[in-house]
């Protein structure tokens, strides 16, 4: 019973979506379309907006990665109202909608004095925005690996001369790697299907996967979004599976 209950979301929750995709896509193709752009004739134009989708979640991964690293370590090893405030709104910018967090950013850069007016409809900002609304995702994992760190180990570096920057390199970052992975994994897959965030604030001629769904969806082209979504799809587990599990399983 256990089994067939846990195939049963699987299936749910995978194999009906693919199945309906694949069906749409499958029944546009056959029937072929001679309307210009059309995806069903010409797949390869998935290509730009896929390479743009697995930049983009990866650069955003890494940075996102990066700048909760310190929050992390100063929310785990010195608790107190200053470290519970910083998590509190991370965790808090998680909590709004997309859509909410792009349209503060817009305000806050559109028609604002130099330099914030340059931000505006750059990959900059944009990447801001994914760092801001999906900090939270990536604080929980990296403080669960910071935690995980034996002081110990620390101590014991310092006492054989080995400075702050050299313990970190050798003695922490080799253990926090893999929570860090599993936060950037996380980061990756949920930049790579945002759609507000994405429409508001990239800049102009910036095409994602997500974007491709979402117009083809609205002009009704069901086969065309179809075709985006198992394109997304598959290269949301392309990453996955390098950034992921590829990674963990070679740290073990």
């Amino acid at each position: 019973p256990a089994a067939i209950a846990g195939w049963s979301v699987a299936l749910l929750a995978l194999g009906a979506p693919l199945g309906v995709l694949g069906y749409w896509a499958a029944r546009g193709i056959a029937a072929g379309s001679g309307r210009s752009g059309a995806l069903t004739s010409d797949p390869a134009a998935l290509v730009d907006p896929a390479l743009t989708t697995a930049t983009a979640s990866a650069a955003a991964a890494l940075l996102t990665v990066a700048w909760i690293l310190p929050i992390a370590y100063y929310t785990t090893r010195r608790r107190g109202p200053a470290g519970g405030a910083i998590g509190l709104a991370v965790t808090g910018s998680f909590a709004l909608p997309g859509l909410v967090v792009a349209l503060a950013l817009v305000s806050f850069t559109l028609d604002a004095p130099a330099p914030r007016a340059l931000l505006y409809q750059t990959t900059t900002l944009l990447l801001v925005g994914y760092l801001v609304h999906f900090g939270a995702l990536a604080l929980g994992p990296t403080q669960v690996a910071v935690q995980g760190v034996p002081a110990r180990l620390d101590e014991a570096a310092r006492t054989l001369g080995a400075g702050r920057t050299r313990r970190f390199l050798t003695v922490e970052l080799p253990l926090l790697t893999p929570g860090l992975v599993a936060a950037g994994g996380l980061v990756l897959l949920s930049v790579a299907k945002e759609l507000p965030v994405t429409l508001l604030l990239a800049p102009a001629g910036f095409e994602t996967l997500a974007t491709r769904v979402w117009t083809a969806a609205e002009d009704a082209f069901w086969a065309d979004a179809s075709l985006a979504s198992l394109c997304l799809v598959a290269v949301s587990g392309v990453l996955t599976w390098l950034l992921v599990v590829r990674r963990s399983a070679a740290l073990r």
